[in-house]
């Protein structure tokens, strides 16, 4: 369920803007995190299942190893819940920006694939701590602004007009600087694959001294 996953990502950022990960494994508060999540989107999983996928991310997906290790995180989440609850000094109140991006792209009858990709960069930078350094309404509206400009389509109004969404007087300069936030997640990311990339390739290749006896003997 996507609201369940972007709480828990609010709720991960918001803890670790507390805590340091040398005292809390990310391990332990990203399965508090579903735990609490679930219950504040009412979309409740049995206690021991999510345990079990819990087990089975940090078994690296060992079937038998997260098994056998169910019962240690079944003892764990809830102490780590209280700990995330204390941390996140028990607001349970999180909105999301999808509901302004529906009602900002209805209003302005902004194309749905628009509004689809708009959702996408909210999606993606909740791997950033763009959900904590903005209001919903404006990375909304930035979210589309950034989709807007990616398919080069022109909407006939300004968004700061909305009637629906209430955007304050400095909203233009905020949603700038989150458009820029966006877009310094994505830089860092692609700088990231890129580094994967060429770490994974000298993995591959053989170490010089036998590329040096390769060119010395060749196959015959």
């Amino acid at each position: 369920h996507q609201f369940v996953a972007s709480t828990g990502c609010v709720l991960f950022h918001r803890f670790y803007m507390r805590q340091s990960l040398d005292v809390y494994h990310h391990y332990q508060i990203a399965g508090a995190c579903v735990l609490l999540a679930s219950k504040i989107e009412e979309n409740k999983r049995g206690f021991k299942e999510i345990a079990l996928a819990c087990s089975l991310v940090a078994a690296k997906g060992d079937a038998q190893d997260a098994s056998r290790n169910q019962e240690t995180w079944e003892r764990l989440l809830p102490r780590q819940e209280i700990a995330l609850l204390e941390n996140c000094c028990f607001d349970l109140e999180i909105t999301h920006p999808y509901r302004y991006i529906d009602l900002l792209a209805h209003e302005f009858a902004i194309p749905v694939f628009i509004a689809k990709a708009a959702t996408a960069h909210v999606n993606d930078t909740l791997r950033s701590t763009v959900c904590l350094r903005f209001r919903p309404e404006i990375t909304a509206a930035a979210a589309l602004c950034l989709a807007m400009a990616i398919h080069r389509y022109d909407v006939k109004a300004d968004l700061l007009d909305s009637r629906f969404v209430n955007l304050p007087p400095a909203a233009e300069s905020e949603i700038e600087a989150c458009v820029l936030q966006m877009l310094a997640f994505y830089r860092r990311e692609a700088d990231s694959e890129r580094e994967i990339a060429r770490h994974q390739q000298q993995q591959l290749r053989p170490p010089i001294h036998q590329q040096h006896q390769q060119q010395l003997h060749p196959r015959t």
